[in-house]
């Protein structure tokens, strides 16, 4: 345990660098990763119901009116099922998820246990999930996800984890925006189609309210929500990474401290838990350029940390 005299203290680069691949480290990034498939299954199961009643709406009030009372029923049904039993299944795999990726810092950071975390994942659990030692690290390279974090062998621990976090935070941040802007886009282009899907059949009034409107409506506020907790899950974030860079370049009003990293550690653990789940389809569409930019400003942010190092810059100096 890396703690000495109840204070923390960071393990080395190439510590660090070798653990972040081990297979048993593997195995926790590994199945984090299929936990947050599960959750985000769940997540995709939710919206589809809404999607479809969205489209089927419209072509059912035309062809049978008595259906739209039926609809409208089926909608609530849907939303009870939705808010409850689906989001609840969905949360609580998203924060196994969130734990098993946290064992995974943790293991790599050197970090001790602060709090206990609830919903945990057992060792038979993420053994269940990932295979043999051999598969998982078949699976690892396939997925890319050796090398995880872009630790720079010149920096001391202290520095590495900071800029490790950062790049997490960073990295979240720009999915969790194109995640936003992709439900804004689905709400109004869902709107518009139903309207002048309605339009184009000559609804009438009642029957495009009780027909269309009333099981779409409820559907686009929890677009519309999912958007907005997308956005601030992404503000938060980006607030995050400015406080941690602040720090590595020295502009902070006092000098990065290992505590400052446990704190830091528990807020993304808290984040990682509570987010907004990304589609895989956005984070794959998106994983190569973020990789670029993730290490594009981990390298850069190194070498600020060198310059602040090597000239001695005083706390809150630029």
């Amino acid at each position: 345990m890396s703690v000495q005299g109840g204070v923390y203290q960071p393990p080395t680069v190439a510590f660090m660098k070798s653990m972040q691949d081990e297979v048993s480290v593997l195995r926790l990034l590994l199945a984090q990763r299929k936990l947050y498939s599960r959750a985000k299954r769940w997540s995709f199961l939710r919206w589809i119901g809404f999607s479809i009643l969205g489209v089927a709406a419209p072509i059912l009030t035309v062809l049978v009116p008595q259906a739209s009372v039926f609809v409208g029923a089926l909608a609530g049904i849907w939303i009870f099922l939705s808010r409850t039993w689906f989001r609840s299944i969905e949360s609580g795999l998203a924060a196994k998820a969130a734990y098993v990726q946290e064992r995974f810092d943790q293991a790599v950071f050197k970090m001790p246990d602060q709090i206990t975390r609830t919903p945990s994942a057992s060792m038979e659990e993420v053994s269940s999930l990932t295979g043999d030692d051999q598969t998982v690290l078949n699976q690892a390279k396939k997925e890319k996800l050796t090398g995880w974090y872009p630790f720079d062998d010149r920096l001391n621990g202290l520095e590495a984890i900071a800029i490790a976090q950062r790049a997490n935070a960073a990295y979240s941040e720009r999915l969790l925006n194109v995640n936003g802007n992709v439900w804004l886009s689905t709400t109004v282009l869902w709107s518009c189609a139903a309207v002048i899907a309605s339009l184009i059949v000559g609804l009438s009034l009642p029957e495009f309210l009780l027909g269309v409107a009333l099981p779409l409506l409820p559907a686009l506020l929890d677009v519309w929500e999912q958007y907005r907790s997308t956005r601030r899950a992404g503000l938060t974030r980006r607030t995050m990474a400015s406080d941690i860079e602040a720090f590595v370049r020295g502009q902070s009003s006092r000098q990065l401290a290992a505590e400052d990293l446990l704190v830091w550690q528990s807020q993304v653990y808290d984040l990682r838990r509570t987010s907004p789940q990304i589609p895989n389809l956005v984070y794959k569409g998106m994983r190569d350029r973020n990789e670029r930019a993730m290490n594009a400003a981990a390298t850069e942010l190194a070498e600020a940390a060198l310059r602040h190092s090597a000239g001695g810059t005083s706390p809150g100096g630029h």
